[in-house]
């Protein structure tokens, strides 16, 4: 495709008024952007903006997945809430690990409050099967749309790289008329590459698009990153902003880094470190290691039901959420 110059070369004056802009917008809906939903998180991560690149980052099986479907949610619900023009955007979740099917089985889960390891196994009665069929319903008028691999649908596997997951989602804007409010990448590590070269160069490529769609699509994009197994030899395993695979790319392209810790995961005492923080199923312990235009480089705990994936602030109780 031949690139029309004047679609990417703005004059000062086109500067000044576009910013002017958007800064009429921000100062008319102060402090807009997609939050968290965790009242203790939102203290201190300033709200996401369209063109955002979050990268989320954890080991295997310590909540970056979880966290990104929770987030989903939570804007799905904001986004029903609206209802009219609501009712024209959606959320859109990208994996390259996890089958449509049981991404719908973990939603379903979190509607019936069924623990998603029984739902995995097929152990359910007559009257939690009731429970899941109106579960699927209201599941299927939530405004979370998918782009993966179905068990399904196994003999089609069309290839999954960045350049299909952004023609995918300009097809449902235009098509349907939909348009995305988040969009969540799980994850870095098993995207396809689109490059032949090395390791870090096909990272930055990822990272590179990542980054494009976010600004294409207008909308933030939480991007899931897998740390480093030498998290897990340091006595505090929280992953660092470094921790990433190719490093540097993650580092200068993300807008806003969040790093999550399950202890439960990893550790064989009662309490965590130094800190007296009681070690349970519960327990998360999330980082703020980057944000762009405010402070980083704090942490704090949360609250997190890995059975239904739920999140709040921790000095909230089961019987609060």
């Amino acid at each position: 495709m031949v690139q029309d110059p004047k679609d990417i070369v703005y004059s000062p004056n086109d500067v000044s008024k576009l910013a002017l802009e958007e800064l009429k917008t921000r100062q008319e809906h102060p402090g807009e952007g997609i939050r968290t939903h965790i009242p203790s998180l939102d203290e201190s991560v300033i709200p996401m903006r369209p063109g955002d690149l979050v990268v989320i980052m954890a080991n295997s099986s310590h909540g970056k997945t979880s966290f990104m479907q929770y987030m989903l949610r939570q804007e799905a619900k904001k986004i029903v809430a609206k209802k009219g023009d609501g009712m024209k955007e959606i959320v859109v979740f990208v994996t390259w690990e996890t089958a449509v099917e049981e991404l719908g089985m973990y939603d379903i889960s979190s509607y019936t409050k069924i623990p998603s390891d029984k739902l995995y196994q097929g152990h359910v009665t007559a009257d939690e099967w009731k429970n899941l069929e109106v579960a699927a319903f209201k599941r299927a008028v939530m405004p979370i749309w998918v782009i993966g691999h179905s068990i399904k649908r196994r003999k089609k596997r069309p290839s999954l790289t960045m350049s299909n997951v952004l023609e995918s989602l300009q097809y449902i804007e235009d098509q349907f008329e939909l348009h995305p409010t988040l969009i969540c990448l799980d994850y870095l590590q098993e995207m396809q590459p689109e490059i032949q070269d090395t390791r870090r160069l096909q990272i930055f490529d990822c990272m590179s698009r990542s980054k494009d769609t976010a600004l294409a699509m207008g909308c933030p994009v939480l991007l899931g990153c897998q740390a480093h197994r030498r998290v897990l030899e340091r006595d505090w395993k929280l992953p660092r902003m470094s921790d990433g695979e190719e490093t540097s790319s993650i580092e200068h392209t993300a807008d806003k880094i969040l790093s999550f810790w399950y202890p439960k995961m990893s550790e064989d005492t009662d309490t965590l470190g130094n800190t007296g923080i009681e070690i349970t199923d519960n327990l998360m312990i999330v980082s703020v290691a980057k944000q762009r235009y405010a402070a980083a480089g704090l942490w704090l705990p949360l609250y997190f039901n890995p059975a239904v994936n739920e999140f709040a602030s921790m000095e909230l109780t089961t019987e609060q959420l």
